[in-house]
């Protein structure tokens, strides 16, 4: 699994139908900044980009709203300049991705194009969606090795 996480090329937004625990486990051993966010509870799109800031760690100038979520996902540069990309873990998004379709789409837009922005710095930049067994979110399933 490590290897294919480490490409670029290959990393976007996809489904996870994997446990999430391996998965951040692997992409931790092979040098991945892994975020883990339940975004179970987020019940708007302000609950969703707070939980996103606040586990990542974005700056306390984060603006709250879509551009800033697209600005501050190009930068990065708060955190360790020595990973070799980034794996953010939308855990238990069942309830965010049916309840608020629009808004859960319009963020899986910016996640893909900040991913295309680093696929050109040659880092990837992976998030992937996560529910209960059994559920697809509608995105494709993260390639396999």
């Amino acid at each position: 699994m490590s290897q294919s996480l480490q490409s670029p090329q290959r990393a976007g937004v996809y489904h996870l139908s994997a446990d999430p625990r391996e998965l951040a486990a692997s992409a931790a051993a092979c040098g991945l900044a892994v975020y883990r966010i339940d975004i179970g509870h987020a019940h708007d799109k302000k609950d969703f980009l707070a939980h996103l800031a606040r586990a990542m760690g974005f700056p306390a100038s984060f603006g709250g709203n879509w551009d800033a979520m697209a600005d501050s996902l190009k930068d990065l540069s708060w955190t360790d300049p020595k990973v070799a990309g980034w794996v953010v873990l939308l855990e238990k998004s069942k309830h965010f991705c049916a309840g608020h379709h629009h808004e859960f789409k319009e963020a899986m837009d910016i996640m893909a194009e900040a991913a295309e922005f680093w696929r050109g710095q040659g880092r990837p930049l992976w998030t992937l969606i996560g529910g209960p067994e059994g559920w697809s979110s509608g995105w494709p399933e993260k390639p396999a090795e």
